[in-house]
């Protein structure tokens, strides 16, 4: 499998204009393309800086995704030009899972379901958050990765939801980024 790790980062102040937007016209559109594993905002770190995980069979089912979602008007011609103003940078990683757990596992099973559009009042976000590690793999890890292509990092550990996800002691040799899932996020 493939496991792709985009993160996007949006100028100042745009974050919840961009997710809001994702979260209201975008989401049925590229999760009837994509497979969707994660969707986060940085709440430690770089900030306003969301962070989406993708996992797709191989190259090929990569490849044929996002050409779908390219050819889907509404994606390119509605979402993309509102959405991508918004945006400053874009990274991209292909990862390799080392380790993964029951929660993962589940998602993966459900990762093509097509998501829909937010309804109208409900909130945006999760109330507990994850933690993205990079670093020394963490254990009681949901997942673990190592990159294989895009910036070099160690291994990457995503540790699971919880309502206080601020470590109890300084960190040594990992970075820690408090992510705050959206609700439609699996993981």
């Amino acid at each position: 499998m493939i496991h792709e790790w985009r993160c996007y980062r949006l100028k100042a102040g745009a974050a919840p204009d961009y997710l809001a937007l994702l979260a209201d016209e975008g989401l049925p559109l590229v999760t009837r393309h994509l497979p969707l594993m994660g969707y986060w905002l940085a709440e430690t770190g770089t900030l306003n800086t969301i962070h989406h995980l993708w996992s797709y069979a191989d190259w090929a089912d990569r490849e044929s995704c996002r050409a779908a979602l390219a050819a889907e008007e509404a994606w390119v011609r509605g979402f993309v030009p509102k959405a991508f103003a918004l945006v400053e940078e874009q990274r991209n990683r292909l990862l390799k899972i080392t380790r993964t757990s029951p929660a993962f596992d589940a998602a993966l099973v459900r990762r093509r379901e097509q998501r829909p559009a937010r309804a109208v009042g409900a909130p945006l976000f999760a109330t507990d958050c994850a933690t993205l590690s990079s670093g020394p793999s963490a254990s009681g890890a949901v997942a673990a990765w190592e990159a294989v292509s895009g910036e070099p990092a160690p291994l990457l550990s995503l540790l699971p939801r919880t309502a206080d996800p601020v470590p109890g002691k300084a960190l040594s040799g990992a970075d820690h980024v408090v992510l705050r899932p959206l609700c439609f996020s699996p993981l």
